[in-house]
């Protein structure tokens, strides 16, 4: 039976873009949303809050491209360096990268830098060479390039649930064999049009994220990469390298039901949490917390109450919940990825981040416990990390303790 272990981590942040950075940051409960900047607040009243990036000193080594693509780079070029792998090894790591996004702000730079009539071939050169550069695929080629990367290589679009999915798709390959060694997560980079989908759906908030509040508002966009070197375990011992914590199992389904809206009775995301049990061969008993997907929005919120009371069921009210998107917003296809990085520094450090801003937990969560608003520390044998997104992609992560 082969073991996937986790032996590097990167992130580019809106709460530090390193990994000891963000660590401190999470432990301490900081939060990165503040005031927009990124885009014009005045189409957007009351409501100019973001979860950015900022003072990010590499985005002008490739201007040419998404900012995604730099978070990624830098993301990849720290999980390299603190795994300690043998930089002729690198031409056998697969890249599997989530996103929502992909190069769309770099696709709105040009159009806003050369406003091109579409309605004429009168187009300019440097709009026709460059324009290549905003496609998906890039994300992945151009950093698989820069980073010296030569194994498998791939995008997976699964909306907000698609840090999840690469992360479960790179841990199938190593199991089955395809790869010993690959690097997986998701990247996101802050996009004009994404934040108005949000902001007219109705879903943002006009302060602040509080998960599971019953005076809870929505959610905030926010932006960023985070990765995780995934190594099968006899290759990672082989190399004597530092084990942080193991991948042991994911579920994916979808719910089937609407573009944006989650099946309000969570089908979809009881199959990906119960999958998730079975394949990681634990019962539910041994979570020793849920990271949940917690967006802050009334319908997310309510969904995921509804699949964890239901797979949990009596053991819910003694299963600590945390909702990491309260200090970090939103951040698209990055955010489990991110989830997946504070469950292995959680498994490492046997501490359990804490939620901000939840107050009073809404009463309809009735099998909820308190969300702490401190870091605590425990005995964490496993976590369930939960990510949801549109079109009903959902899926279930369980990260637990390498013994």
């Amino acid at each position: 039976m082969r073991k996937i272990v986790v032996t590097g981590l990167g992130i580019v942040s809106p709460i530090g873009n390193s990994i000891p950075e963000f660590w401190s940051s999470v432990i301490a409960g900081k939060t990165g949303v503040q005031n927009l900047t990124k885009i014009k607040d005045k189409g957007y009243p009351n409501n100019a809050k973001a979860a950015e990036i900022r003072n990010f000193p590499f985005l002008s080594q490739y201007e040419n491209y998404s900012a995604a693509v730099s978070y990624l780079i830098q993301a990849i070029n720290e999980a390299l360096l603190n795994s300690g792998i043998d930089g002729k090894e690198k031409k056998k790591i697969a890249l599997i990268v989530g996103t929502t996004n992909g190069n769309h702000d770099f696709a709105e730079t040009l159009v806003d830098k050369y406003n091109p009539d579409f309605s004429s071939q009168d187009f300019s050169s440097e709009f026709i060479e460059y324009f290549p550069n905003s496609k998906m695929y890039e994300l992945s080629i151009k950093t698989a390039k820069e980073c010296g990367l030569g194994g498998i290589n791939m995008v997976i679009p699964t909306a907000c649930a698609a840090g999840n999915y690469a992360i479960g798709t790179a841990f199938s390959l190593i199991k089955h064999g395809e790869t010993e060694i690959a690097l997986a997560g998701g990247s996101d980079p802050f996009v004009r049009s994404c934040y108005n989908i949000f902001y007219q759906l109705g879903a943002m908030s006009y302060s602040h994220c509080s998960p599971f509040d019953q005076n809870r508002e929505g959610m905030v966009v926010g932006e960023g990469a985070g990765v995780l070197l995934l190594e099968e375990l006899e290759h990672a011992l082989l190399r004597g390298a530092n084990i942080i914590a193991e991948v042991k199992g994911y579920g994916l389904s979808c719910d089937a039901y609407h573009p944006v809206s989650p099946d309000p009775k969570g089908q979809g995301a009881i199959r990906a949490i119960k999958m998730a049990l079975e394949n990681a061969n634990l019962d539910k008993t041994c979570i020793s917390y849920i990271s949940a997907h917690a967006t802050g929005t009334f319908a997310n919120d309510a969904h995921e109450y509804i699949a964890m009371s239901e797979v949990f069921q009596e053991l819910l009210p003694n299963i600590p919940i945390n909702g990491l998107k309260s200090m970090l917003g939103h951040c698209m296809g990055a955010a489990s990825a991110f989830e997946a990085i504070v469950a292995s520094l959680s498994i490492r450090d046997q501490i359990m981040p804490p939620t901000i801003n939840t107050i009073n937990i809404d009463p309809e969560f009735k099998l909820l416990s308190e969300l702490n608003s401190s870091s605590k520390q425990m005995k964490i044998e496993n976590v369930m990390s939960n990510a949801f997104g549109f079109g009903g992609n959902v899926s279930s992560l369980i990260i637990g303790k390498y013994n």
